[in-house]
């Protein structure tokens, strides 16, 4: 009996997080199929017509093209500088006897607590005086430093999992520690190199604070920036704001519901392995 009421207070606290994430997704798609007129006049209600040239205009207006590839590059770039560093950190921190382990270690542990705003101004001054505000390499350099400690402790959790036996026996096979690293680790480490291509690009994908102040022409806008572009210039067409949030949430939909299974199971061998 406790058993059964354990399982429906569970079931009813899962439908209840369903439904406070879900009505918020449903109530902007269903307005974004709907006139801007029948969205003044009700706000929560189904679509009397379905209106596709919201659509339109907010892809449009948005430069959501322009946008989704520099999105595309800027992840895709920082993701790529994140991987090539972590795990060689990650490795070393793990397997080899490096001097000041526990100093590096805590040091990222630390630099996850900081708040972006408190470094953003500094940062925008030093990228500034390297002639690198408003260009994807500057914007990547930062972005792969702020997601870097996070990634790498995971990682570096993951790595602790592996058996050193196995990179010994490479080792003694004539395998250098990158070989090891190469042939043995990296194939065994592949659901958490996933969980962290996932994690990191999801993040540059939302990124607001930084991309706003150092990504400042229209042609370096990412899809947060586009979606921002139509806060104040339509604050009242609540209809193409709803469109333009559509366009921007379906690609991480997407995203989501294709990996979401790897997704879990890296984060949870991640999570236990250290």
């Amino acid at each position: 009996m406790k058993n059964l009421l354990s399982r429906s207070a569970l079931n009813v606290i899962l439908l209840s997080v369903l439904v406070i994430h879900m009505v918020p997704i449903a109530v902007i798609f269903f307005n974004a199929l709907r006139t801007n007129e029948n969205v003044r006049r009700a706000l929560l209600s189904f679509p009397e017509s379905v209106q596709f040239d919201n659509f339109v205009s907010a892809w449009t207006t948005g430069n959501f093209l322009v946008a989704f590839i520099n999105t595309l590059v800027i992840g895709g770039g920082t993701v790529g500088v994140v991987l090539f560093v972590n795990v060689l950190a990650a490795y070393a921190l793990t397997k080899l006897p490096v001097l000041g382990r526990d100093f590096f270690i805590g040091y990222f542990v630390v630099a996850i607590a900081v708040p972006s705003f408190a470094i953003v101004v500094p940062v925008y001054f030093g990228l500034s005086a390297l002639g690198l505000v408003n260009s994807k390499l500057g914007i990547i350099i930062v972005y792969a430093a702020i997601f870097m400690p996070f990634s790498l402790l995971l990682m570096r959790s993951y790595f602790m999992g592996v058996p050193r036996d196995l990179e010994e026996a490479a080792l003694i096979d004539g395998c250098s520690e990158l070989g090891a690293l190469l042939r043995i680790t990296l194939p065994l480490a592949r659901p958490i190199i996933v969980t962290v291509v996932l994690i990191v690009f999801v993040h540059v994908y939302n990124e607001f604070l930084f991309a706003n102040v150092l990504l400042q022409g229209d042609d370096a806008r990412t899809v947060a920036l586009s979606f921002y572009k139509f806060v104040g210039r339509f604050t009242e067409d609540t209809a193409t704001i709803s469109a333009s949030a559509v366009i921007a949430l379906a690609p991480m939909l997407a995203l989501y519901f294709l990996t979401q299974r790897r997704f879990v199971e890296g984060m949870a061998a991640g999570g236990l392995k250290g």
